[in-house]
């Protein structure tokens, strides 16, 4: 079936900031000075983190988020590592100081695909972020206005990979689910995806995602 709507993910694949950055990781120089595994730091504030698996659907607070991911990587890691990894993590922050008055960060040739895809495409974002992503996406990267409809799991209390948000992101975006392509840096999320009628992508950079986009007939 033709493809009418690309759904892209935001963190990992828009800009940067996914588990699979490596080297390329804000948090992997801490890691290696304090023997934790690659990606330690990015799960423990995220996926291992129950505070932030409640912030992604609209329950609690990014304080207490942030509180419960410094407490879990005192425990797991030490103090030292853990204020350095907090330290490290508010740098990429838009809401902090640290970034006022800098320009956003992208991944390479992301914004060049999303203009080179639209009018002919809808385009659409699908993110697990927390409250304040559609004024993040407006006031800090300016980039809202090249998407055609914007999913935050925290808007929509429900976060990937519940196959309900895929079916969600379809209907507003105004596609039938078949007609949708979906990149995520997250293979179960692709995965997802995939499952509940996407055709879907493992990003691996812009060449990767225009290789498979072409593959699945999308002109680009």
């Amino acid at each position: 079936m033709t493809i009418a709507a690309v759904i892209f993910d935001f963190g990992g694949v828009i800009v940067p900031g996914s588990p699979a950055d490596g080297a390329n990781s804000p948090f992997t120089p801490i890691e290696e000075a304090h023997g934790l595994p690659q990606g330690f730091i990015w799960r423990a504030i995220y996926l291992d983190n129950p505070a932030w698996l409640r912030l992604r659907v609209g329950e609690g607070t990014e304080a207490g988020w942030l509180a419960a991911a410094e407490g879990r990587l005192e425990a797991t890691a030490g103090t030292t590592a853990a204020a350095l990894a907090m330290a490290a993590f508010a740098q990429t922050r838009p809401q902090g100081s640290a970034l006022a008055g800098k320009p956003p960060a992208f991944n390479a040739g992301m914004i060049d695909l999303l203009g080179r895809l639209r009018p002919r495409y809808r385009v659409g974002l699908l993110s697990n972020a927390a409250p304040g992503l559609e004024a993040e996406l407006r006031d800090h990267y300016s980039i809202d206005h090249l998407f055609d409809d914007i999913v935050n799991s925290a808007t929509v209390r429900l976060a990937k990979p519940d196959p309900r948000i895929f079916r969600v992101a379809a209907e507003r975006i105004g596609v039938a689910i078949e007609r949708c392509f979906f990149t995520d840096d997250l293979a179960h999320n692709v995965e997802a995806a995939s499952a509940a009628g996407m055709t879907a992508h493992v990003f691996d950079g812009a060449a990767g995602l225009l290789e498979a986009l072409r593959a699945a007939g999308v002109e680009a």
